[in-house]
């Protein structure tokens, strides 16, 4: 399946208009979690959810002396371009080690620093690794048929990969429980009894404490056990975004609208939204 067929599965197309009222904010998406780590957090609308992203980090970019720290949206934007910059252009000048040190900025600005050891092994590897591994996930031509050759993928992995790629979203756990949150509800509204193929978004492994798997009865979401699940959900989370980003207000944007979309995602997503009882 690729992304034409993708966005044209009924399915699909039955949960986008479901779930844009929700995206444009004419129904509201009240929501709110509190964190022993991050503190109290709530939204009223997905839109009101991008405009309160919170992300504290502190990572240093290859080459500055000073760590640069942030926590808000345009923090994350400004020095995530700056990365994004970094990893095409040591890529396109084949600069492995550049590569790799703006990689492992990537891991830390993620707070992923376990993925750091599995990164530093590929060495020299890492830049043709990676770059092969992008090419299969490239949401304009990815195939969900042709994704058993994905090895080195995960949350942390998926970071980098969203910089490598223009609309591939970051997929870690709370995109995830967002994304399998809306469409649980989407399937009790609708009477669907099974959650369909195209909508079973993999859950990946957390380490926080809340629940963050929105699975109930029937309407079960698979486990991420293996790369192959993790980039089929990776992909068709590019996807469903793409379509639902061109939603306004998101659509006004622009180039911006389904990163901003996603972040929306990652912060509904701390915990499951409208959890069952």
């Amino acid at each position: 399946m690729n992304r034409d067929a993708y966005q044209g599965d009924p399915h699909v197309r039955a949960f986008v208009d479901w779930a844009a009222p929700l995206v444009s904010g004419e129904l509201s998406l009240k929501h709110q979690w509190t964190s022993p780590r991050w503190g109290s957090w709530s939204c009223e609308t997905v839109l009101d959810a991008y405009r309160r992203y919170d992300w504290p980090f502190r990572c240093c970019l290859p080459g500055d002396s000073i760590p640069r720290r942030g926590r808000g949206y345009a923090d994350t934007v400004a020095v995530l371009d700056a990365l994004g910059q970094l990893l095409r252009r040591s890529a396109e000048k084949q600069d492995a080690e550049s590569f790799l040190e703006a990689a492992v900025a990537v891991l830390a600005w993620g707070r992923v620093r376990r993925s750091e050891s599995r990164l530093r092994a590929l060495g020299d590897q890492a830049l043709p690794t990676l770059a092969a591994t992008a090419s299969l996930l490239d949401p304009a031509t990815a195939d969900l048929r042709r994704l058993s050759d994905v090895s080195v993928i995960n949350s942390g992995f998926s970071k980098i990969y969203s910089l490598f790629l223009e609309g591939f979203p970051i997929y870690d756990s709370r995109v995830a429980c967002a994304l399998a949150s809306l469409v649980r509800l989407f399937c009790e509204e609708t009477r669907l009894w099974e959650v369909p193929t195209s909508l079973a978004f993999g859950i990946p492994p957390s380490q926080a404490r809340s629940r963050r798997d929105p699975s109930c009865g029937a309407l079960v979401f698979p486990k991420i056990w293996t790369p192959r699940r993790y980039a089929e959900s990776n992909v068709m989370a590019a996807w469903l975004l793409d379509v639902l980003s061109q939603q306004s207000p998101f659509v006004g944007l622009a180039s911006e609208r389904q990163r901003a979309l996603q972040s929306a995602m990652f912060m509904i997503g701390y915990t499951v939204y409208r959890a069952p009882e």
